[in-house]
C-alpha cells in the first residue's frame, strides 16, 4: 500500500492517473491495521494537485 502510494504521488507522468483505494473497515479490525491505514491517509492526502473524489465523482465523471 505504502510502495503504491508513493510511486503515484512521486510520478511525474502528464497523463492523469487514479490511485482507487477500496475495502472494508472490517479488514482492519481483523487485522488490527487501523494505525497503518491512518498512517497511509496522512502521506497521500493535502496535496493541492490531487483531486479527492467520491465514486461517483471518479467513476461516473459527475
Amino acid at each position: 500500500m505504502f510502495e503504491v502510494g508513493k510511486k503515484f504521488l512521486e510520478s511525474k507522468s502528464g497523463e492523469r492517473q487514479i490511485l482507487y483505494v477500496w475495502g472494508h473497515s472490517y479488514e482492519f479490525d481483523i487485522h488490527n491495521t487501523w494505525d497503518r491505514f491512518e498512517e497511509f491517509l496522512k502521506l497521500i492526502s493535502g496535496h493541492d494537485d490531487i483531486f479527492y473524489g467520491t465514486n461517483r465523482e471518479v467513476l461516473l465523471g459527475e
